[in-house]
């Protein structure tokens, strides 16, 4: 009966262990196995799992329950029943290991598709032409969304004026609120999202394509705040342009391009590759700004750069047409146009545009625009330092940042109130319409004129005023307000409104010329009738020239306005003009460079007849800072120390000689120190002392292995106690004695003490080593003492260094000048190879080091005749930045240090807890 019941037992169990412990897979992967053969499989094994009962007479009793079948059939049943669980648990696992392998493989494949994706993308990006293609749509998006929102804002303001009617005033403040309150968003904005944003970008582009990268002028940030901030101080309208902005965007789009495809294709880590791009991005803004392909290649070749690379020409042209052409096709699908058009479309018969004789008018008309040119740029310069030179004015505006462009914003708006002074300035016209009205082919004083022509003339003439009155309004608002309104933190351009003031000092000459010849000028029998568009084109071209000292406006001009019948009387007043305006002042964005301080060399004035005579030995740096091979690691740290604005320092073989070998870049010394002395290092020499001690004292105690020592008490040691006890407090092993032993000599790690002030500055993080963790048994990190660490670190950095040996990658061809070397060819060298500083030789010698700050201080002098001719100096003998008369002599003192410390290092552990660490020699080579 006992029998009878244990095998209830066992079977109850078997049972419901079988039930409970087989996984149930239904809910498991429907797409791969189907729910009919998961429950055939559920169905066999509670069939298996109730065999036992129903088969043998299984009865439930009482208490247990009892079998009424033969106990020896049971058992073999039950082994059957058993081996088939066991292949249902089989087949269940190896079912559960493919469900978890395709869930697993299905991010696998998702990540490894991603990948391929992402691969080839970025494959494509890395050639030339898909990445100008992919720029120049995003630069024509960008363009044309924002030539919506500027509509659509002017739209909206333009509709609150006409909704309001009756009071004047509710009118006057519909009008100036908009603008203000657009304005302050705009400040604010700028001020906390991206404070580079502010401003043109074009001379910020200038200096970075000469080589001197500007901190946050090309990041996404920069990029928002760009886009926004111009869309909404051009939607309020002030009279401000975006040709600046444009350049800027399409640069930074152009960057963000390039650093997505350079993990895969390292092209764009090339420098020269990258300044060849931004190139390119330059002309492709100014392309999709104007839709003038051809003239914004050229524009952006006079502006921009100083030297060109005739290679990068091709990139400049394909970005600037798919740009200019993806821009006015989308004003095509999206605005409704007939076809592709001019910006500014004429309308003026090419079958006898001009008399000869009126080139005597177009070249004086070039010539008063040079001088209003120069007279714009500086007027602009002077009004900048005038509110910089005050200091009390300067502290007030920084303490109320939009107290300014509050009232600048005010004032504007208030002078282009239709209903006052707007009137007289075509205050109720927007940007795009006043220039098409400027250079419409008709003459405003005739008597005739089509109803369309009335309205026009209507816009530009008051009860009070007539045409001329108009336009001299129109020419001096835009000459001052744009002039006041670009001092504000916002993005802005000051192209469009050169243009502006330009086209209508134009048309006033042409609107007079054509007043003194109502009948035209006679030529032969022929009657020449004046064009007063033409004067209006010739002065839009000729003052944007003596601005931007450019000629390839006159291109830019021929292209917006679609007119090409007054190339030569552009081309002549556009070279008048800037021939005028170039004696006078620099240009426009060379005089923002000038406020700013921006590291930009400036052009020498070669009608100074001392400029040849000066040489690279009259202004170059002679204290040098240097480092030669053999220089110990503590005095390479007191360099970095001492001169934390350095780059990269000079490597010379030995101070006596001074033989330039090559320089270092300042992070590569910051490592090789890191390397010597850090925390990595430390801590796998504490580890191998440790490993060689605890193997030393094992060896002691192997032949007495059974001797049953008395342990002395440990003395008192100068190191630092860990605080850390064994668990094992119950044995008193020699094991748990040496444990606690070496506890005493080693403690926690920490971070590493080497100084990191050698590695910062402006241009440069800390570099830090990963760090390494050396484990004792019980999970113990160890390393030095405080005590220990100090004579360790003595010890390494004692050391001389071999940097033909170490991990220090070495520059072997630094930039180079002889002493003779002339200033004129130092500028050409510098502005063409876009270099920061030059090493100065004398057969090979170093003697001296020039940067861009000597170099613009020296052309400065040059300009301005304050240069006096200085007497060569005799070179004294250089001695080392530090301490050591001599290599050889370098070398024996480094070699006893290091002696002397190693001994001090062993003494101090051998007193204390009688552990030396093991003697591997001392460095005896350079």
């Amino acid at each position: 009966m006992r029998r009878h019941s244990q095998a209830a037992d066992t079977q109850h169990i078997v049972s419901s262990s079988s039930q409970q412990d087989t996984p149930t897979l239904v809910s498991q992967s429907p797409d791969t196995y189907s729910n009919g053969s998961t429950a055939r499989q559920e169905q066999e094994k509670r069939e298996i799992a109730g065999d036992a009962q129903e088969d043998f007479g299984y009865t439930h009793t009482l208490m247990y329950g009892r079998y009424s079948r033969d106990l020896q059939q049971f058992a073999g049943d039950e082994a059957r029943r058993l081996r088939k669980l066991a292949k249902l648990r089989k087949q269940e696992d190896k079912l559960r290991s493919q469900l978890l392998q395709l869930e697993s493989n299905e991010p696998t494949r998702l990540h490894s598709m991603s990948s391929w994706v992402w691969h080839h993308i970025s494959d494509r990006l890395s050639k030339d032409w898909i990445f100008l293609t992919t720029c120049a749509i995003i630069m024509a998006v960008i363009s044309f969304a924002m030539d919506e929102g500027i509509r659509l804002f002017t739209a909206v303001r333009f509709w609150f004026y006409n909704d309001i009617t009756g009071d004047p005033f509710a009118r006057y403040l519909t009008w100036v609120t908009i603008p203000v309150l657009m304005i302050l968003i705009t400040t604010t904005f700028i001020h906390y999202l991206a404070p580079q944003a502010a401003g043109s970008g074009i001379p910020e582009m200038k200096t970075i394509l000469r080589g001197v990268p500007l901190k946050n002028y090309l990041t996404f940030k920069t990029l928002i705040a760009k886009v926004l901030g111009l869309t909404f101080v051009l939607g309020s309208g002030m009279p401000l342009g975006k040709e600046g902005p444009y350049v800027h965007i399409a640069s930074i789009v152009a960057h963000l391009l390039s650093k997505m495809a350079t993990p895969f294709r390292s092209i764009y880590q090339n420098e020269s590759r990258s300044t060849e791009m931004l190139a390119a991005a330059c002309a492709l803004g100014l392309g999709t700004c104007f839709a003038a392909p051809i003239g914004a290649v050229l524009f952006s070749i006079e502006v921009t750069t100083t030297y060109f690379a005739v290679r990068n020409y091709w990139r400049g042209f394909f970005g600037c047409v798919v740009g200019a052409s993806a821009v006015r096709l989308l004003a095509v699908w999206f605005q409704g146009a007939d076809t592709v058009t001019a910006v500014y479309p004429t309308y003026i018969s090419t079958e006898f545009p001009f008399d000869s004789r009126e080139l005597v008018f177009f070249a004086l008309t070039g010539a008063l625009c040079g001088l209003l040119g120069a007279s714009f740029v500086w007027v602009h310069r002077h009004y900048v330092l005038f509110i910089r030179s005050s200091k009390k004015l300067n502290k007030f505006l920084q303490k109320n940042r939009l107290l300014y462009p509050g009232i600048l914003a005010l004032l504007i708006s208030s002078l282009t109130f239709p209903l006052g002074t707007g009137q007289f300035l075509g205050g109720d016209i927007s940007t795009e319409d006043q220039l098409t009205q400027l250079f419409s082919n008709f003459t405003w004083t005739e008597k005739n004129l089509s109803e369309k022509q009335a309205n026009i003339v209507a816009k530009w003439s008051t009860k009070y005023t007539n045409i001329f009155g108009n336009l001299i309004y129109f020419t001096l608002y835009h000459y001052f307000l744009s002039i006041i309104g670009s001092t504000m933190a916002v993005p802005h351009g000051m192209f469009i409104p050169a243009l502006k003031i330009g086209s209508g000092f134009g048309r006033l000459v042409g609107e007079f010329v054509a007043w003194i010849f109502p009948l035209g000028m006679r030529y032969g029998d022929c009657m020449s009738p004046i064009m007063p568009a033409a004067y209006a084109i010739v002065g839009a071209a000729a003052f944007s020239g003596s601005v931007t000292h450019s000629i390839s406006v006159a291109v830019v001009v021929f292209e917006i306005t679609g007119q090409i019948a007054f190339v030569v009387p552009v081309l002549v007043a556009v070279l008048v003009a800037n021939a005028v305006a170039s004696l006078l002042q620099p240009s426009m964005y060379e005089s923002v460079i000038m406020i700013k301080k921006l590291p930009y060399l400036p052009d020498l004035l070669y009608t100074n007849s001392s400029l040849y005579n000066k040489h690279v030995s009259d202004f170059m740096l002679h204290d040098v800072k240097y480092i030669w091979q053999g220089i110990t690691y503590q005095k390479l740290k007191d360099v970095l120390r001492m001169n934390k604005k350095l780059r990269s320092i000079p490597l010379v073989d030995s101070p006596e000689k001074m033989i330039l070998l090559g320089s270092v870049q300042r992070q590569e010394l910051v490592k090789l120190i890191e390397d010597q002395v850090g925390r990595e290092k430390r801590m796998e020499m504490a580890q191998r002392w440790l490993t060689e001690e605890l193997s030393d004292q094992a060896t002691e105690r192997r032949p007495s292995r059974f001797e049953v020592v008395p342990a002395q008490d440990p003395q008192k040691s100068n190191l630092k106690q860990s605080n850390q006890q064994s668990n094992d407090s119950l044995n008193s092993n020699s094991e748990s004695r040496l444990r606690s032993t070496f506890q005493s000599v080693f403690k926690k790690s920490s971070e590493s003490d080497l100084d990191l002030e050698i590695g910062t500055n402006e241009h440069l993080q800390p570099v830090t080593s990963p760090s390494k963790r050396v484990h004792l048994i019980g999970d113990r990190v160890v390393d030095m003492s405080p005590e220990g660490k100090k004579l360790w670190e003595l010890d390494q950095l004692s050391k001389p260094i071999d940097f033909y040996n170490s991990a220090a990658r070495i520059d072997p061809s630094p930039f180079q000048l002889v002493e003779r070397t002339s200033l004129l060819r130092v500028h050409s060298l510098f502005s063409m190879m876009g270099v920061n500083h030059a090493y100065v030789t004398q057969i090979g010698r170093l003697v001296g080091v020039v940067s861009l700050k000597e170099l613009l201080k020296a052309i400065e002098d040059i300009n301005n005749q304050r240069f006096e001719p200085s007497v060569r100096e005799q070179q004294p003998d250089v001695k080392p930045l530090l301490a050591g008369s001599s290599s050889d002599e370098g070398v024996n003192n480094t070699i006893t240090s290091v002696n002397s410390i190693s001994g001090e290092i062993r003494a101090n552990l051998r007193e204390t807890q009688g552990i030396e660490p093991p003697n591997h020699g001392t460095h005896t080579s350079v």
